[in-house]
């Protein structure tokens, strides 16, 4: 499994490996395959009320929903759906019945404000919306600031619907004629067909709607070790996140149970559905992993059912992985395992093999290169900018053009913007992010846009948002406001708390985001730190936040 170095190319390799199953298939072909074959065995099991779908019935599910799709709302090739909703029940049906009519997928994470709802719609254009009901009138206010008509009938998922709202259960709960005999139609070039849109950060702050192919969600996910029929996994993140695909895939194509909520993360949910399901794969983000050793710490308890406690979404010391080894899973049962990866390439390294703080080796199929700022490819212990070419082409952003064409590098490679380097053995290491997107809980903070949020307030005249190291969750960066304020009397000069409130608040006193709030504070200085262009610093705005900050603060946590 070890990545090989190719001095002549100036490249690294990841094993020559072909996937198991076909990734030429159309995805609604591969799994429909897969789960008549699974009959009775539960697909996913419900971690709220204990319901357990068996893959027969996901499929028969699946296969009215595209028939409804196909039919009563004549959707075409290429139509998009938006899908904003929590882990319920008919999540997994719907999708599957999109792929089977050939219908995109863009999904929305039930938190986000009309804003961010906004600004993905108007990239992505969807046709139709399914979600919960507490989701649908953010849709519908973001789709009317837009002038997107979306269909008169949307779905709902959870909740009461209203009267120009179908029930999904209506639609996948009644049985229709000869499911067994549905043949899905192919599709095309599954390495060029887009399965589902999902959204990524960039340099500018502004989230990006990556294009994911049939292919992209066939190949990888095919395990022939490790895992086997009678697993069981759980990972809490939906399907706005890459990772949420990542375990729907893994559990389908490998015919094992997935455990599902509706409910928020919490570490102490995560260690009663792991104890009472039998989990053997869990995979959460570096700050939940903190979060369930301290509270299995404190009750001198342990995960036995754990294989495999994978981590993901940002960087994972190697004092975390030892955590995990040592205060949560059994000796000679369970392992810690680091992965990386991205939106716009899927996975990319594995932890298969520890050494100190490595992401591990590259998987099949892909190639990386390090490379310096002038493109130059650098070899092995030289840090530069990392870009990778997948084994399934990356397929751009919908709608953005400028985008693609700045990520897309020569050959098919992808520029990560993260800073990284090979050691002489081929394993990975990420040294820092290119990017100034810092993370909370596993949500993306872009800085742009808390700025122009801040920058709304009398008295502000410059403003630059970092984030800071919360020191009792390492793993988690507070947004912190530098302002500059106009030289007015203290009496109209904007305070911290009205600074604070505006963050955390719309104007009509609506809720914003709570992964969005300056739960750093703020910190007023008589400058930024500029370039001669007149561009904030950002390297010695951090630096000088960090200097002012009270970490003790009412701000600090939250």
């Amino acid at each position: 499994m070890a990545t090989q170095y190719d001095p002549a190319a100036g490249c690294w390799r990841g094993p020559d490996r072909p996937p198991v199953l076909n990734p030429a298939a159309n995805l609604g072909q591969v799994l429909l395959n897969v789960l008549e074959r699974a009959g009775p065995k539960p697909a996913q099991l419900n971690g709220d009320t204990g319901y357990a779908m068996s893959g027969d019935e996901l499929r028969r599910r699946a296969v009215r929903f595209a028939r409804r799709l196909i039919g009563p709302d004549r959707c075409q090739q290429g139509d998009v759906v938006a899908l904003m909703a929590r882990n319920s029940d008919d999540v997994a049906p719907v999708v599957l019945g999109c792929f089977l009519a050939g219908v995109t997928v863009s999904t929305l994470d039930p938190s986000f404000g009309v804003e961010e709802v906004e600004h993905l719609l108007r990239l992505t254009r969807p046709r139709n919306v399914i979600a919960d009901a507490d989701a649908l009138p953010v849709v519908y206010e973001a789709a009317g600031r837009i002038g997107l008509l979306l269909a008169a009938q949307s779905y709902v998922l959870l909740g009461e619907p209203s009267a120009q709202c179908l029930p999904v259960a209506d639609v996948t709960g009644i049985e229709t004629d000869d499911e067994d005999g549905f043949v899905p139609a192919y599709r095309g070039d599954s390495t060029t067909l887009t399965a589902v849109i999902v959204c990524s950060s960039g340099t500018t702050g502004l989230p990006k709607a990556v294009r994911i192919s049939h292919a992209q969600l066939i190949g990888p996910y095919q395990r022939i070790s490790q895992l086997d029929r009678r697993d069981t996994i759980l990972c809490f993140s939906t399907l706005y996140w890459i990772s949420g695909w990542q375990m729907l895939m893994t559990g389908l194509l490998n015919g094992i149970r997935r455990v599902i909520t509706t409910r928020p993360a919490t570490p102490q949910l995560a260690i009663e559905l792991c104890n009472r399901h039998q989990v053997t794969l869990l995979l959460v983000t570096p700050t939940m992993a903190t979060d369930i050793v301290r509270t299995l710490e404190a009750s001198a308890e342990r995960l036995p059912s754990i294989r495999l406690f994978a981590v993901g979404g940002s960087t994972v010391s190697k004092r975390l992985r030892e955590d995990i080894n040592q205060r949560v899973l059994v000796a000679g049962r369970g392992r810690s395992l680091v992965g990386y990866g991205t939106s716009e390439t899927g996975n990319i390294a594995y932890e298969l093999l520890v050494r100190d703080d490595s992401v591990g080796f590259l998987l099949p199929g892909v190639t990386a290169k390090i490379t310096a700022d002038d493109g130059r490819p650098l070899g092995p212990n030289e840090t530069g900018e990392l870009l990778v070419r997948p084994a399934h082409p990356f397929l751009g952003y919908h709608g953005d053009v400028p985008a693609t064409e700045a990520t897309l590098a020569a050959e098919g490679y992808v520029r990560t913007g993260d800073i990284a380097r090979f050691d002489a053995d081929g394993y990975l290491y990420l040294v820092d992010r290119k990017r100034e997107i810092f993370k909370y809980d596993g949500f993306q903070i872009a800085p742009a846009e808390l700025e122009d949020t801040i920058a709304e307030l009398p008295g502000v005249r410059y403003v630059a948002v970092v984030g800071l190291p919360d020191p009792a969750r390492p793993y988690n960066e507070l947004a912190t406001a530098l302002v500059v304020r106009e030289p007015y009397e203290s009496a109209s000069a904007p305070t911290e708390r009205q600074v604070v409130e505006h963050c955390a608040r719309t104007p009509d006193g609506r809720a914003r985001p709570a992964h969005k709030w300056l739960r750093g504070g703020v910190i007023f200085v008589d400058q930024l730190p500029m370039t001669a262009s007149g561009k904030v610093r950002r390297a010695a705005a951090k630096q000088l936040a960090a200097s002012r900050w009270n970490p003790s603060g009412p701000h600090s946590s939250g």
